[in-house]
């Protein structure tokens, strides 16, 4: 087990709520095999495998670094309970529907049971599916009707870059691979609730406008979808037995790795000095066109820097972050 530390002085009773932890994996109702959620299989594979020759008892966590997925978990919680324990009909004659619409709908009915004119609204409903030879697993957050619905507490960031989007629409694909009765539209929505939104950025039209907006993405198929689960068990298989330098390495995008910075300094000497640039570029091309213009200075490739190994469970065990990390986890 690994051991719980508190260096921050969390106060007591955020603490404890910090170390709540309301996950189910579904290894009670599972059916016999090895089970594996959608999103583990979604980690990169070198993770995935070097994970379990890390020794759990020797490892240590704060608990500050469980704000973010705790935060997470908090969301999903009050919108479930809104829905099966809270005056969710009292809610949508605020929000002007008719009551013939909320006469139709069913809160977690089951699947068997609902009649075509009815609109059922599926929450946290777990689902597996047998396959090979492991047991895959996913709980979807949402369902209304036949459309999935997830919610995501995160930065803007996600917005303005996209870099999730392709994550978001795999997830979704394998919730309905594994639950293809009851999620049946090609499309997704993600509803987003950022944590760093701010009114004053707003005159930037590629920002989020308000705190809670949600975008579409459409679905894999369903052949799509299980041709990339094949793909996935098969590369994990293949560097399952293979030492570390032989192992598929984690990828600049699995690695959270930002791009490559091009620094001009007009004074070689502070450069060599590892002062502060003069200017940043985001290309070499651009930092040497900028130092002709200029007629003077140097340019210096500062490469991207590695975010995702410090938050891996694979780290204490992993050759390849040593080119970045030393074994406290601080940069070299």
């Amino acid at each position: 087990m690994v051991k719980i530390t508190n260096n921050h002085q969390i106060d007591l009773p955020l603490a404890v709520w910090l170390l709540q932890d309301g996950y189910n994996s579904g290894a009670a109702e599972a059916p016999p095999g090895e089970l594996i959620s959608v999103t583990t299989l979604m980690k990169p594979t070198r993770q995935l495998i070097l994970k379990r020759k890390v020794d759990q008892t020797q490892e240590t966590m704060d608990v500050s670094d469980m704000i973010a997925s705790r935060m997470g978990h908090g969301l999903h919680d009050s919108i479930e309970r809104a829905w099966t324990e809270g005056n969710w009909k009292g809610a949508m004659r605020k929000l002007g529907y008719p009551q013939k619409i909320m006469d139709k709908m069913r809160i977690n009915p089951d699947p068997k049971t609902v009649k075509d004119d009815e609109i059922p609204v599926y929450l946290e409903i777990r689902g597996f599916k047998e396959f090979e030879d492991v047991v895959i697993t996913g709980q979807l957050d949402f369902l209304i009707g036949n459309a999935y619905r997830d919610f995501k507490s995160t930065s803007t960031f996600a917005w303005t870059s996209g870099n999730k989007d392709q994550d978001y629409i795999l997830q979704g694909s394998m919730y309905r691979w594994i639950l293809p009765d009851l999620i049946k539209e090609d499309t997704m929505r993600i509803q987003f609730i950022f944590t760093d939104w701010a009114k004053y950025r707003t005159n930037d039209p590629k920002y989020p406008q308000i705190r809670t907006p949600y975008r579409e993405f459409p679905l894999m198929s369903l052949k799509d979808t299980n041709d990339w689960i094949v793909g996935k068990l098969d590369h994990i298989r293949q560097n399952a037995g293979l030492s570390q330098d032989k192992m598929v390495e984690c990828t600049d995008k699995e690695l959270w790795r930002s791009e490559d910075q091009y620094k001009y300094y007009s004074n070689p000497e502070t450069a060599a000095k590892g002062g502060r640039c003069t200017k940043n570029f985001d290309s070499a091309s651009d930092a040497e066109l900028h130092k002709i213009e200029k007629g003077k200075g140097v340019v210096v490739k500062s490469p991207g820097v590695v975010k995702a190994c410090t938050y891996c469970a694979a780290f204490a065990a992993c050759e390849q972050r040593k080119n970045w990390f030393k074994d406290d986890g601080s940069y070299l």
